[in-house]
């Protein structure tokens, strides 16, 4: 009997070694699998570990010769463990951002932590996530104006105060005394250069001041804010364009000044009643008792008149396109704080508002500052029209800039810039005008200018 159960257990192992012959209908012919896989491993099955035979120490190495893709594990061990030739990093996991590099990890932008695709699509267990290729930016910025002129006296002679001015227009003058009283006092104040053969000559005065008006005299501090997107191009540039509105205040400051001699000049006339026969005065009756008596006094060097000017605000359009550099980040850490430096640059155009400027006036009081009579404001305000005068039309100039700065990767899917620069607008052209000679001037430029922006930008990836 047991001879028979022997017999009937080897029948049985023999049927099911055979494969599954006697499903289909064929023979089979039965393989030894680990005797295949010691053949595929040249003999080495059995000499090593699986699991350390299998082990890499970087997502860059190759796959071991004799694993499958499923087999291999990443080693993680501390820096300096592996033997010379291979990968060291702490953990067993590289961490290199580098900007615009595949995210294989989690797809942010600017942090790469998988750097080769075809060393490491083995190890993917999930979809592929690509660096993004688009990104929104918003920017507020400021610039500060260092060099040009938006306003030059010698083009726009029209505009210069001091043509036409005539310091007799305001003279001053008093009279005292009277002929009852025997004596009749005449004075007048007026301005003019100093040793002036007719002190009362018109147009005539020392000396004048016509400073140049600068861009940065004419408004406050332009802000704008702009809006675009940016293009991831390669690997460490993008390319971009944007559009922005600028806006600035206009200011009021001081212009053209005049300087000029003040002149005191006193006419005494003394008066003698009318007599009758008798020797008796004649009443209201009186003759002047010899020839005036003049006397001239003078203070040098007095300023008589002050110009004022009013700008009108700025506003402005621009459009740009251009391009940015990433250099080696300088700042590097674990996960996506990583701050990189670069460098761009672009190109465009700029739509100006039309300019206005008003001219004020402020002249002195002769007399009150000649006498220097208490503490009172020697100046007071001449009306004049309220008309502005047209210095520059609306229109389009080009534009240009050079900017460095940094870009610190705050998050996966954003990222905040600094950067500053060197901004060059190009010369705006004035409205037709008529000069001081009564010529009509047209296409008349004034000056380029130059700034320096600062910017605040944040970036966020589509």
């Amino acid at each position: 009997m047991r001879l028979y159960s022997v017999a009937a257990s080897a029948a049985l192992s023999a049927v099911l070694l055979s494969g599954c012959s006697f499903i289909t209908g064929k023979p089979g012919k039965y393989e030894n699998p680990y005797a295949k896989q010691k053949a595929a491993h040249h003999g080495q099955y059995g000499s090593h570990n699986v699991a350390n035979r299998c082990q890499v120490f970087s997502p860059r190495q190759q796959i071991p010769q004799g694993c499958r893709p499923e087999q291999v594990t990443l080693a993680t061990a501390p820096q300096g463990q592996y033997g010379a030739g291979q990968y060291r990093s702490t953990n067993g996991f590289p961490q290199q951002p580098q900007y615009g590099q595949p995210q294989y990890a989690d797809g942010s932008y600017g942090t790469a932590v998988g750097q080769a695709h075809g060393q490491t699509q083995h190890y993917q267990t999930g979809p592929k996530l690509k660096k993004p290729k688009l990104r929104g930016s918003l920017s507020l910025g400021v610039e500060k104006s260092v060099s040009g002129n938006l306003l030059d006296y010698g083009v726009r002679d029209d505009l210069d105060p001091r043509n036409g001015y005539n310091p007799q227009v305001y003279n001053e003058g008093r009279v005292t005394g009277s002929q009852a009283e025997g004596q009749i006092v005449t004075t007048r104040f007026t301005a003019n250069e100093l040793d002036a053969a007719n002190i009362f000559a018109p147009n005539t005065f020392e000396s004048s001041t016509r400073p140049t008006v600068s861009f940065d005299d004419v408004w406050s501090t332009p802000a704008s804010l702009k809006a675009g997107l940016e293009y991831v191009a390669g690997k460490n540039t993008t390319v971009f364009v944007n559009g922005g509105y600028t806006h600035a205040e206009g200011n009021s400051g001081d212009g053209a000044t005049v300087t000029a001699t003040l002149y005191q000049e006193d006419i005494i006339q003394n008066y003698s009643p009318v007599l009758n026969a008798e020797g008796d005065p004649v009443p209201g009756a009186f003759v002047p008792s010899g020839g005036p008596i003049r006397n001239v006094t003078f203070i040098p060097n007095n300023e008589i008149a002050r110009f004022t000017y009013d700008f009108s605000d700025l506003r402005q359009y621009d459009v740009e396109i251009g391009a940015r550099h990433y250099l080696k980040p300088f700042v590097q850490s674990e996960g996506f704080r990583t701050v990189t430096p670069f460098i761009g640059g672009a190109v465009g155009a700029s739509h100006v508002s039309a300019v206005d400027v008003t001219v004020g006036q402020s002249q002195a009081f002769y007399q009150r500052t000649f006498e220097e009579t208490g503490d009172a404001e020697h100046f007071y305000t001449v009306p004049t029209p309220a008309n502005s005068t047209r210095l520059y039309d609306s229109q389009w100039i080009p534009q240009g800039q050079l900017n460095v700065g940094a870009e610190w990767q705050l998050t996966p899917g954003f990222a905040l810039a600094a950067e500053t620069g060197v901004r060059v607008q190009g010369a705006r052209e004035y409205a037709d005008f008529t000069n001081a000679a009564g010529e009509t001037i047209s296409g008349e430029k004034g000056d380029a200018n130059i700034s320096i922006p600062f910017t605040l930008r944040g970036s966020v990836n589509f």
